[in-house]
């Protein structure tokens, strides 16, 4: 290059450093810091996969410990005992979304030392600009010496399929339950049963129970957020919650809420809005099933599937339980609505029935569980003041019973009523009883029809006698008729009877 080209480049780099503006390096969001800061030391960010690596340590770390100092570890190097505030503290660390949800929910389940308050102070207390601050790290280390396994995350490109060991499934956590040996701690989970069985009465019950922690029907719950999608009387919801404080003498419990939009499980629009609004590691209860998939056929396999991939989706996005109250079919013996591929989905199912004398609820399926007796409970009416018109307005709540709490219908006029007990005294007076038909109530004596039939023909003194079976009949299958009797047909096509 000639001297005069070098002489105008020398000109051309002065004149634009003579019209160079100074300006002020932009200030960097304090969030857009702490995003840069995470990245430079490694921390998580906030992905499934590392809320699911924390949400697998913390099963391994008991909230049920002293408050400490916020380190899990002494001057020693040595384990602490005392490390509650240092898992809130290492989980605020994190500077994720859920985070103050996922503490929340493991610092409830240590019920007696929990309260809102201290949990408060706790999470606010935690100082990010300390030169020594407690991060997730040392959360990670401390389960690591409790048996937790802290495994890499797979690639992308890593199998799906992930084969494990003996020693790979004795590493497992141990089963955590909501509502323990019935609703599993995650999962998908069903309560059903006919039109007024009480079933939403009870799922609502069940909700509250565990939003507060407490026992229900004697059985340990862990606390949990609660989320209770009401589809079906969502207009009468309100006297619901007005019923449970007037039986409890308090306000519904601040971990306990409702929706009441309408909700569509098989829009995904949906399900991911449902989901933002839902805290982490909740319990949703979506009643009914079938006021959330309005349009679906439930007796078909691609439809019900679609369902049931919704459902899981949900349960995925929120890192806890799904929870939904269904119908049974006509033959309530045939159990939950639909598809079979339901009931398979299902990491538990708890199955409401009413009877002539009562209603009550029973374990139809418990994922490590044990399917369970039935439990009687009844529903309480309670008066909530009056309407515009002067009618009472009502709501019931739940309340567990010993023994029946219905009285025993009787049948209509007195020749059925004649009719049944003579049917239960001929039972009852069998020397070889016959059980086990199929069909029949476990443990419930069978009696061939035709025995039945002509049994009580020779009761009826008053008819003349070429006409006491056909009465007989009549008489049988009104009491069939009205539920008094149950039937059944057996392999050889011989028809059975008991007294329900």
């Amino acid at each position: 290059m000639n001297s005069g080209g070098l002489g105008l480049i020398k000109q051309t780099i002065a004149e634009l450093e003579a019209k160079r503006i100074h300006v002020a390096p932009p200030k960097v969001p304090p969030n857009a810091l702490s995003h840069l800061m995470r990245s430079l030391v490694g921390a998580a960010e906030e992905s499934p996969a590392e809320i699911g690596r924390l949400h697998s340590a913390l099963k391994f770390i008991s909230s049920d410990t002293g408050r400490g100092h916020g380190s899990f570890f002494g001057a020693n190097g040595h384990p602490d005992s005392d490390i509650w505030l240092a898992g809130v503290w290492a989980i605020k660390s994190l500077g994720w979304r859920s985070g103050k949800d996922i503490a929340k929910n493991w610092s409830q389940q240590c019920i007696a030392r929990y309260t809102d308050q201290g949990f408060e102070d706790a999470w606010n207390g935690f100082n990010p600009s300390h030169p020594r601050h407690i991060g997730i790290g040392s959360l990670y280390k401390y389960a690591t010496q409790l048996g937790w396994q802290n495994q890499p995350l797979p690639a992308a490109t890593n199998n799906k399929y992930k084969l494990l060991t003996g020693n790979d499934l004795r590493a497992l956590p141990p089963v955590q339950w909501r509502l323990k040996g019935i609703l599993p701690y995650e999962g998908l989970a069903a309560m059903y049963g006919p039109s007024a069985s009480g079933k939403s009465f009870l799922g609502f019950d069940a909700g509250v129970a565990i939003s507060q922690g407490v026992d229900w029907f004697g059985i340990r719950t862990t606390k949990s957020t609660v989320v209770y999608v009401a589809l079906e009387g969502e207009s009468g919801f309100k006297n619901r919650v007005a019923a449970w404080e007037l039986e409890n003498g308090r306000s519904l419990p601040p971990d306990m809420f409702m929706v009441l939009q309408p909700f569509h499980i098989t829009k995904p629009e949906d399900v991911d809005e449902l989901a933002a609004a839902v805290p982490f590691g909740s319990v949703v209860i979506v009643d009914t099933l079938n006021r959330a998939a309005p349009t679906s056929d439930e007796n078909s396999s691609k439809e019900m599937g679609e369902i049931l991939e919704s459902c899981k989706h949900l349960q995925a996005l929120i890192g806890g339980l799904v929870v939904l109250i269904h119908h049974t079919g006509k033959d309530t013996s045939r159990g939950a609505r639909g598809h079979s591929s339901f009931f398979a989905a299902l990491d538990g199912a708890v199955e409401v029935e009413r009877t002539a004398t009562q209603r009550s609820w029973s374990v139809a399926k418990a994922k490590d569980g044990q399917d369970g007796k039935s439990v009687p409970f009844e529903l309480k009416l309670h008066v909530l003041g009056v309407d515009a018109d002067g009618d009472e307005i009502t709501s019931c709540t739940i309340t567990p019973v010993q023994g029946n709490i219905f009285a025993k219908p009787q049948p209509k006029g007195q020749r059925q009523q004649a009719a049944l007990k003579a049917v239960e005294r001929h039972i009852a007076s069998l020397a070889n009883p016959t059980l086990g038909i199929a069909g029949s109530p476990t443990g419930t004596v069978s009696l061939s029809f035709e025995d039945a039939v002509s049994h009580l023909s020779g009761t009826l003194h008053d008819k003349p006698k070429n006409k006491r079976n056909n009465e007989a009949r009549r008489l049988l299958k009104a009491l069939v008729d009205g539920s008094f009797v149950g039937t059944t047909i057996d392999a050889n096509q011989d028809a059975w009877c008991w007294v329900v």
